[in-house]
């Protein structure tokens, strides 16, 4: 398995530099869209997840398209944290491994070279809007899944002849949707510490009136998050990592 997972890495960082592409979706690839899925679903197997055979929909990819931005870390377009991206997706590793840095995005926020202190405080109200139109396209094609899903299981019970394997397919599907969806919202509010962090520390070293707006920014964003609906159904079939979406 080290030696599975070795390579795979290898493979990743020589094709990570490009992977994010127009609108912040993943560029097209046939490793990262063929071969890693299939190594991810091994090993989310073999670590008792739900792992679905079923082809996705089209509602299904964009949301996998749509969780990319979130779920890479801020301000990071680098080889190395798009590995850990990608791998993550795929789920070759877990969505908690490894944990989310909260201290990161302001020491790279601070460490970098800036003309003014401002400039930094500009670049921190940026990342933060940028989160936040990212809320309501991803919780938009979530609803969508949900929906879809929510249907999905209640057909299971007038299906004919529906075998074991069909209700285990069907419902591993249910139950990686989910799990996707709870990560992306818990990622959300981890971007939303890291981002207080930076705030907190970029004022310490370098106070500026600037600051006044990106404490507005990130009040904004927290706001936002807190207006996501939450799901008035939840599936007994697996687990989900985060809470249920969506009821009005």
């Amino acid at each position: 398995m080290i030696r599975v997972l070795s390579a795979l890495l290898l493979a990743v960082l020589a094709g990570a530099c490009a992977r994010i592409g127009d609108f912040e979706r993943p560029v097209p690839s046939y490793f990262h869209d063929e071969i890693l899925p299939v190594a991810g679903s091994y090993v989310a197997a073999s670590r008792s997840e739900p792992v679905s055979r079923a082809p996705l929909t089209d509602d299904e990819r964009a949301l996998r398209d749509l969780a990319y931005a979130i779920i890479a870390p801020p301000m990071t377009k680098q080889k190395w944290f798009l590995t850990i991206t990608d791998l993550k997706q795929s789920r070759v590793l877990a969505n908690t491994v490894p944990e989310f840095d909260v201290e990161a995005y302001a020491s790279t926020l601070i460490d970098k070279p800036y003309r003014s202190a401002t400039a930094r405080y500009s670049r921190l109200i940026d990342d933060i809007r940028a989160d936040g139109l990212r809320v309501t396209p991803f919780f938009s094609a979530a609803r969508r899944v949900v929906d879809m899903d929510t249907a999905r299981e209640r057909s299971l019970a007038g299906a004919s002849r529906l075998t074991p394997e069909e209700r285990e397919i069907a419902m591993a599907r249910v139950a990686e949707n989910r799990m996707l969806i709870g990560w992306v919202y818990r990622r959300l509010g981890e971007r939303s510490r890291g981002y207080k962090y930076a705030l907190e520390r970029l004022f310490l070293k370098t106070p500026a009136p600037a600051a006044a707006d990106a404490e507005r920014a990130l009040r904004g964003y927290d706001e936002r998050l807190a207006r996501i609906p939450v799901l008035s159904t939840t599936t007994a079939y697996y687990p989900t990592s985060g809470p249920q979406f969506f009821k009005d």
